[in-house]
């Protein structure tokens, strides 16, 4: 069972909070300096009080001391540590409930996904003021490589949820917090529930804005999928056939409250903040 063994926070401030950014960590030492100093750069630009939550799903590298030292340099900051590695919705679980801001941006911390697009995320829901926004990934250099792998999945999610989503299993998105809650519900565990966020909305009728963004080559680290690309694949197929029958349970009639069971998103009390 994963379980915090630390949570800091920067200086509290009576003003509310308008966009809370979670990304989770795993062994990133590498890149959580740019990664934090590109997404303050983003809140500057946009001139709105923002967050950055970064939760460290039990790195074993230096991911936490950098983590803490970014946290002393600016309130805006903030860190969860886990004991050991729960996966990325765990992380994020985690982080909605040390955040406090209306709009919730979801952004892997291995800088692929640029943190200066998530003001285009932000703008695009000022803009259509949609459920939700998701970011439509066009690899450059190196990464084009994953490109068939990416497509494939989402053409099988299409055809297997009818959705028509551009980029279905892209995990970089902002949203309302109540949106949010509604996407995690789900009644079965997932691995690689994070390849059917744009489904899971969409299931739930939620409305998607998408919007094209750069998706990078990874600067440092290791990527999971470039070592276990079948593996993965064959999971997240495993994991695909049991979110469609989740989906037809739930649109079947029973009592709304029943349709999908899930562990609550509620901030904890007595979460420390230092």
């Amino acid at each position: 069972m994963t379980s915090e063994i630390a949570a800091t926070a920067g200086t509290e401030s009576c003003a509310p909070v308008t966009l809370s950014v979670i990304a989770p960590c795993l062994n990133e030492e590498g890149n959580v300096g740019a990664l934090v100093e590109r997404t303050l750069a983003t809140f500057d630009a946009l001139a709105i009080r923002a967050e950055l939550v970064i939760v460290d799903d039990g790195s074993t590298d230096a991911t936490w001391a950098r983590v803490t030292e970014e946290i002393e340099r600016d309130p805006r900051v903030r860190g969860v540590r886990l004991t050991s590695n729960g996966g990325i919705e765990n992380a994020w679980r985690v982080g909605f409930n040390h955040c406090d801001g209306h709009l919730v941006c979801l952004i892997d911390a291995d800088l692929q996904n640029r943190p200066e697009d998530i003001a285009k995320l932000y703008k695009t829901y000022l803009r259509e003021v949609p459920d939700v926004v998701q970011a439509v990934r066009h690899p450059t250099r190196d990464v084009r490589r994953c490109r068939l792998f990416s497509r494939g999945l989402n053409i099988v999610l299409n055809l297997t949820f009818g959705t028509r989503l551009r980029d279905n299993k892209s995990g970089f998105i902002l949203t309302r917090r109540d949106a949010l809650a509604t996407i995690l519900r789900h009644r079965f565990t997932y691995r690689y529930f994070q390849s059917f966020i744009g489904v899971a909305a969409c299931a739930r009728g939620l409305r998607i804005a998408e919007v094209d963004t750069d998706f990078d080559q990874r600067n440092a680290g290791r990527s999971f999928l470039s070592r276990f690309p079948i593996l993965v694949s064959l999971r997240i197929v495993w994991e695909l056939c049991k979110f469609r029958v989740e989906v037809a349970r739930a649109a079947a009639p029973a009592p709304a409250e029943s349709r999908w069971s899930h562990r609550p998103l509620v901030a904890d009390p007595t979460r420390g903040k230092a």
